[in-house]
Order: C-alpha cells, then structure tokens, then sequence
C-alpha cells in the first residue's frame, strides 16, 4: 500500500480478464449450440376442411356434441375415438340443438382410419337404445355421484389397448364444475371395453392431484419407448408439461415409468418424479406431440386459450428445446373453440398432410394441412 491506494497486481488485472473472456465464450457458445438445437418455424403450408366428425341433420335421440376426440389408430383399421363427453338430445332444422343428458366419459368407434371417412361415420359404444355408455364404469366405492373418468389419451396394440384418464371430482351441481383429483390407466382387450382401471395403493389414480397429469398426450416414438406428457401447474395460474417414457407392456405400472429431469441440453431420465422437469412452458388441457418424417422432427399442436389460435411448434427431440411457434388458424371468440391437436392416426405422404381437430360450440371439426 502506497499513498493509501490499493494497487492490484498486473497478473490479478489479466487473471480477471480472463476469466472474464471465458465467461463471454462459455455464454456465445451455449446460447449458439441452443439456438443450433432449436428447430425452425414450420414451413408454408396451406389449410382446408373444416369438416364437422358427426352428422349434422335434424333429428332426435342423436349425438349433439363431444368433448377429447382422442384418435388412436387400431391394427384392424378402425379407429377408436375416446371422449370426454357426449351430449345427446335434438338437433333441429335450423342448425340449433338441445342437449338431453350428458355422457361422461365415453368412446366410438369408425370402421376406417381414412380421414375422409371419419365424417359421420362415428359408432358410438352404446346401450340396447343406442345411447352412448360411459367408458370407464365405477361403482358405489368410488363415489360415482360426484365423481367422473374422462378419457385422454391412449395406445392400442399387441392385444390390448390401455387408456388414460383423469379423475374429476363435481364441486357443484353445474356439468362443469368440477376438479381433477388424480390420472390414472385402464386396459381392456376390445377397444370398445370393458376397461379395467389399474389400482395403486387402494386407489385408481397413478398420479394424485398435485403431480402431472400424465397421458394429456402421447407419442409412439420409432425408438421403442412411450413418451407421456402430464400438465402440470408451474405457477399459479400457469401451466407447463412434464414428460416420462415407458414400455408399451408397462402402461399401466407407474413403477416402470422414468422421468425426464435433465435440462434440455441433455437427456437425463429418473425414476423419481420429484426430480422431473418441465419441458413445455403455457400448455394447455389438451394439446399433441408426434414425429414428423417430412419435417425430420416433432410436432407440437395447441391451441392459445386466450387468443383462440391454433399454434404449432418443432423440436428435434421429443423433450425440446421447441421452435417459435407457428400460427395455424384463429377462431372467433363466438365460436368457442377448445382442444385443438393433430391426429397422428392420419397423417399421409409422409407427414406432408397432416389432420387436426378443434371443437366448436362443442362440435369436433377435422382440418387438412399440407405443407409446401
């Protein structure tokens, strides 16, 4: 010390500079390998269809909405579509209907996995009158009187189709006040059931309340593995994705499952979901990932609760890092739009076409995308 001034050694000064310069390079080079990993938005593409699920034409005693239209492909060439309500009742000649009574939780089947074929042509899993039956039945020991199952996602082969749902608890006497209470898996060896909801513990819920609500959506990946999403709450009031991956074998054994829980740099699995991370950020209830082979990556479909928009996303791997998003279409505000996602069962020419479903004023409508 001199003069009373600190003077720093030359070699402090350069140390300083350098670890300084590391710094700056460690930075450029993570967020260029970040931005390098990150896939483009889609390509141009043009959109059409808009083609109502159902048929249209005045009548009594029909089907007059459905809610989750969850597709998944069967190895006979059906298609099995899984609901999460189906409102019976009239529909009159100037287009308005009137809701009788209300399926929770129901199924139907096509005889075709065309996408054209679809229109009209849906079997719904009914009684001796034909009106449609619940899926996944409960008894007195479930308090079926205020709670209800409601199908998401699910997956058909070797033999055996095994079927997502979420567990809804009524909070009062409207259809849809209600709450999620649990996930959980059920199997049958016909599609149209009976399923049989796997137990944990006593109960039928894999996952309880507070831990993601795994099967909201679901991919069959060319490398073996399920890959499951759950929604779950980040913050409140905001919603991300986690994401696990198990055998098809495994569905319904939540001790099978991993977990991924590493950054997105990296794929790190864990067997413990409180290590989990979120790998999608704003997601809502309803939302599809699948591979894409003409884009050589994985799509992501959605739809933006607030703005109405259908969005799309890429990433090159099923966890991420995911491209900015991509504006499908918008729906006007009267239309009530709600659970937009593609159809993988449909996509043809190699990814190039692809289908997707939004439901409006509680009418499931298939659109065709083609991509340039």
């Amino acid at each position: 010390m001199q003069n009373g001034t600190t003077q720093t050694a030359p070699w402090n000064r350069n140390g300083a500079l350098i670890l300084r310069a590391a710094a700056l390079l460690s930075f450029l080079f993570s967020a260029s390998s970040s931005a390098s990993d990150q896939k483009p938005a889609l390509p141009a593409f043009e959109l059409s269809g808009a083609a109502p699920l159902f048929a249209q034409a005045a009548a009594t005693g029909v089907v007059v909405g459905q809610g989750g239209n969850y597709a998944v492909a069967l190895p006979d060439g059906r298609t099995l579509w899984l609901l999460n309500n189906v409102m019976t009742g009239e529909r009159k000649a100037d287009g308005q209907s009137a809701v009788w009574d209300i399926t929770d939780g129901a199924a139907a089947l096509s005889a075709s996995t065309a996408p054209e074929a679809q229109a009209g042509a849906l079997s719904y899993v009914s009684d001796e009158n034909g009106l449609p039956l619940p899926l996944l039945s409960g008894d007195l020991g479930e308090y079926t009187q205020v709670r209800k199952f409601w199908p998401r996602s699910g997956y058909c082969g070797a033999g055996r189709c095994v079927v997502f749902y979420s567990v809804m608890n009524n909070y009062g006497p409207g259809p849809y006040e209600y709450f999620r209470v649990g996930q959980g898996a059920a199997s049958s060896a016909n599609p149209g059931g009976a399923y049989v909801k796997a137990a944990r513990g006593g109960r039928y819920s894999l996952w309880n309340d507070i831990e993601p609500a795994f099967g909201t959506a679901l991919l069959a990946d060319n490398d073996g593995w399920l890959y499951v999403y759950g929604r779950v709450m980040t913050a409140p009031g905001e919603y991300g994705a986690a994401l696990a991956r198990v055998k098809a074998g495994d569905l319904p054994a939540r001790e099978k499952y991993s977990y991924y829980g590493g950054d997105l740099s990296s794929s790190t699995w864990t067997s413990d979901l409180a290590e989990a991370g979120t790998v999608l950020e704003r997601v809502p209830e309803d939302f599809s990932v699948s591979y894409n082979d003409f884009l050589k990556g994985y799509l992501l479909v959605y739809m933006d609760d607030e703005s109405g928009t259908v969005f799309a996303r890429q990433a090159r791997y099923p966890w991420g890092p995911w491209g900015e998003p991509s504006r499908l279409l918008a729906c006007a505000k009267e239309d009530y739009c709600y659970g937009a996602k593609e159809q993988p069962a449909f996509a043809a020419e190699g990814g190039r076409v692809v289908y997707l479903t939004v439901e409006r004023k509680n009418a499931p409508y298939l659109y065709r995308l083609r991509f340039k």
